[in-house]
């Protein structure tokens, strides 16, 4: 994706809630999660019903069988059935990690992107367990929102991460938690007050 479009945060569950509180919402607007999901792509999006007002919607995740001889059911098809049937009766935003990291499952993003946007929804995805380990084309896929620590499979240091938001949702991003380095050119100002206290 064009560089622009990312912005260097310090881990996935800040990048989430600046996501969950920069997002213009409206009363009542639904937000759907998956049961059995990491408390990092979870949390946010409860405090900020919460605060806004908004109706959560929760989804299962495919069962895990292990049993020898079993023929699961195509886990790629249960979370699509599942989620077009929520997002029928609307839906703002749907809050997903590209890899579950209780059983590894990789979610099927391009389909659900495809699926929101066909519904009118957003895709919000925690790439931690992905970035780094598997493919993760994030424009091709058209994802509109990714949140990633460094951490684990990028092999970085915790504190350090990025968040991507697609073009066109980020100019309706509203900048509700802010700091000094949220200022254009705020490492500047503080050197300049610094030197002028010299």
């Amino acid at each position: 994706v064009d560089p622009s479009l990312v912005a260097v945060t310090p881990g996935t569950t800040h990048s989430i809630t600046q996501l969950a509180f920069g997002l213009p919402w409206r009363r009542g607007e639904r937000v759907v999660l998956f049961r059995g999901e990491f408390p990092a792509n979870v949390t946010p999006w409860q405090r900020a019903a919460e605060h806004f007002d908004l109706e959560l919607d929760w989804l299962p995740l495919p069962p895990c069988r292990r049993e020898e001889g079993a023929s699961p059911e195509d886990p790629s098809g249960f979370v699509l059935e599942h989620l077009e049937r929520c997002l029928r009766r609307g839906a703002r935003l749907v809050a997903v990690s590209a890899v579950q990291f209780q059983t590894g499952l990789r979610m099927p993003l391009t389909a659900m992107a495809e699926l929101c946007h066909r519904y009118g929804a957003e895709l919000a995805v925690d790439g931690i367990q992905a970035c780094g380990a598997v493919p993760l084309a994030v424009g091709d896929a058209k994802i509109d929102y990714l949140a990633c620590g460094a951490h684990k499979w990028l092999l970085g240091v915790e504190g350090v991460g990025f968040t991507y938001v697609r073009k066109e949702r980020a100019a309706a991003l509203v900048p509700r938690l802010a700091g000094w380095l949220s200022h254009e050119a705020g490492e500047a100002v503080v050197r300049l007050r610094a030197e002028i206290a010299d």
